[in-house]
């Protein structure tokens, strides 16, 4: 799994912080950004940030999503990972990407 945030849509709550500091962090401009290796990815309004999600963050991701009041948390699935048992709420639904083994695109 993969995410990233469309800083256009964030609302700097940091809500997303609040549920997975490891994945997001609130820069000085008080806008949320994700997280890879200890690095800010730094793509504003673009997927050029996409960073993996660890396995151990990916229900405290899907609940960052979930709660984020700017509906600006975007998350990448592969096909092999959306089989596995996880719910989420119907409202996120059109911010996952799941993507099959060649990179083709479907909808979720």
């Amino acid at each position: 799994m993969r995410v990233w945030i469309d800083q256009d849509l964030c609302t700097g709550d940091g809500l997303c912080v609040d549920h997975c500091h490891d994945v997001f962090t609130l820069l000085e401009d008080g806008i949320a950004y994700v997280v890879e290796d200890g690095e800010v990815q730094n793509d504003p309004g673009g997927s050029g940030s996409l960073a993996p999600v660890p396995h151990k963050h990916v229900d405290s991701v899907i609940k960052a999503a979930e709660v984020c009041p700017g509906e600006c948390i975007f998350i990448e699935i592969d096909q092999a990972d959306a089989e596995r048992d996880v719910e989420v709420d119907v409202k996120i639904a059109a911010r996952i990407e799941i993507r099959d083994d060649l990179g083709d695109e479907a909808a979720a």
